[in-house]
């Protein structure tokens, strides 16, 4: 399943323009809970419209994908990020932190959310959405792999400071989205 994977997100992100989608506009709601200085990662990270907006905003920036042809878009665009091609269904390990932003968009691993929480830095924030199960009453795509439970992501925030969930029909996709904030000592 890997390498299929990842033969179908190289494809899709060769079709596409480096930084041509702009980070979602929900965010801008949140703007100041969210860090302006220090490291971020973006888990998942495709072509890097997280890893672009996380830039932009000052902080260093590392991104993860399975997908090298997004990687490489997204260096296209912003040579000083990190870059790390990597399956993190086959290998889930994730960069050393501590990380003072960490997002993950449209990437279902539940395994992998204790490993984003404990990369985060004291007073660090998670930033998710996840499309919901619920989903696939409207759309054939993506499959029930991908889609979330209900209440799902608000619970691979336990032990963060929720600062924002909601979960429902957000335009014409049933989303759930998350900011939340690891305490501070």
């Amino acid at each position: 399943m890997a390498d299929a994977d990842r033969e179908k997100w190289d494809a899709r992100h060769a079709e596409g323009r480096p930084g041509s989608s702009p980070a979602p506009a929900w965010l801008a709601d949140h703007d100041p809970v969210l860090p302006r200085a220090g490291r971020a990662l973006d888990v998942a990270s495709g072509a890097g419209r997280l890893a672009l907006w996380a830039r932009a905003r000052g902080l260093e920036v590392t991104a993860i994908d399975i997908s090298g042809v997004g990687l490489a878009r997204l260096r296209e665009s912003a040579p000083d990020v990190l870059t790390i091609e990597r399956d993190l269904e086959l290998d889930p390990r994730l960069p050393r932190g501590p990380f003072d932003l960490v997002t993950c968009f449209h990437y279902r691993q539940p395994s992998l959310w204790p490993a984003m929480t404990a990369v985060l830095a004291r007073g660090g924030v998670l930033v998710a959405e996840l499309l919901g199960v619920a989903n696939l009453e409207r759309h054939a795509h993506p499959s029930r792999r991908w889609l979330a439970d209900p209440g799902e992501l608000r619970d691979a925030a336990a032990g963060l400071e929720l600062l924002y969930a909601e979960e429902g029909w957000l335009g014409d996709r049933y989303s759930a989205r998350l900011v939340a904030r690891k305490s501070s000592p």
